[in-house]
């Protein structure tokens, strides 16, 4: 009898091991309450009602587990296993999202959309090679120069003191070679590096710079496209290889589902986010024809560079082939 016991018993805690939930800690650097945020939690609400509890997301808003940077090392050590990520940290990831930061490289949503049909196979590739399962990337808005003083023209930017990511220190030669002055810091420490005048501008996306408290100390726009921002939502491939397939299915559903709602409210939060600087006192420079002159004489100059330290040939290629697709 007391053998049939322990028969059973041992049957009932390998069911309860078996059933124990996964649980996925998803960092990202958007404050707590913001929409992008709001967003995050809808997913992992979905995902724990689809999958019957199985899998459960627990969010770290705000950058409090450290830069995209410091995300990408702790998702290697396994203290993080999903990311919300710009850029900034895909870049050490995937050399293709580069595709994406071709300065004054786009006139307009379409042309992004084309480029991100374009190089969406080979991102997702690279970010598999890296060990990352890619669940969605978009847009979320256009990169605009923000600065303390007015920026107009090129020569303006020379004189800045410009943000660039800690650790990023292919920017920082990029940078140097256009003139310059980098100041490589944590993102975490953006607002203090403002406060105390380490940096005085860098190149941010609108809602951003709102939420963050960034545009009372960068009262200055400059109404130019730099570049698209990009976001992806990733997790770690041995985790998401522990999911049952049927559920990796439906999570990667909603996070589409996600990853459309993130795109179309980071281009509607764009105009809000602007006028509700400007009320505020923002001043947003529109370039005058001779001044697009100057920045279309920088773009072609400055462009054999960036393709010879960001970019590569073939990606610039694909890219340009994608814009020019009608």
């Amino acid at each position: 009898m007391n053998l049939i016991k322990n028969i059973f018993l041992i049957i009932l805690l390998s069911g309860s091991l078996l059933s124990k939930p996964i649980i996925i800690k998803l960092a990202t650097v958007a404050p707590e309450g913001t929409e992008y945020y709001n967003l995050l939690l809808e997913m992992g609400q979905r995902w724990q009602e689809e999958t019957n509890g199985q899998v459960q997301l627990r969010i770290y808003p705000n950058g409090v587990v450290g830069g995209e940077i410091d995300t990408i090392r702790k998702m290697r050590i396994g203290q993080i296993q999903g990311s919300a990520m710009s850029s900034i940290g895909l870049a050490r990831l995937t050399d293709s999202i580069q595709a994406f930061t071709l300065p004054m490289g786009f006139k307009d949503y379409n042309e992004v959309d084309r480029v991100k049909n374009a190089m969406f196979d080979d991102i997702d590739s690279e970010l598999s090679d890296s060990g990352f399962k890619l669940l969605f990337l978009v847009d979320i808005g256009w990169v605009y120069w923000f600065s303390a003083d007015e920026i107009a023209v090129p020569q303006d930017l020379k004189d800045a003191k410009i943000f660039t990511s800690a650790g990023d220190y292919v920017t920082v030669e990029l940078f140097k070679k256009f003139g310059f002055n980098a100041i490589p810091i944590a993102e975490t420490d953006i607002l203090t590096g403002l406060q105390t005048g380490m940096i005085n501008a860098m190149q941010t996306v609108p809602i951003l710079s709102a939420s963050s408290g960034w545009s009372a100390l960068m009262p200055n726009m400059l109404d130019l496209k730099w570049g698209a921002f990009i976001g992806a939502v990733i997790i770690d491939d041995k985790v998401w290889s522990k999911i049952k397939p049927k559920h990796q299915k439906a999570m990667i559903v909603i996070a589409e589902d996600i990853g459309r709602k993130y795109q179309k409210n980071g281009r509607e939060m764009e105009i809000k986010a602007i006028r509700a600087m400007e009320e505020y006192g923002m001043k947003v420079k529109t370039p005058s024809l001779e001044e697009l002159e100057v920045w279309e004489s920088f773009k072609n100059e400055i462009t054999p560079d960036v393709i010879d330290t960001f970019l590569s040939e073939e990606i610039y290629n694909k890219v340009t082939t994608a814009i020019d697709e009608q």
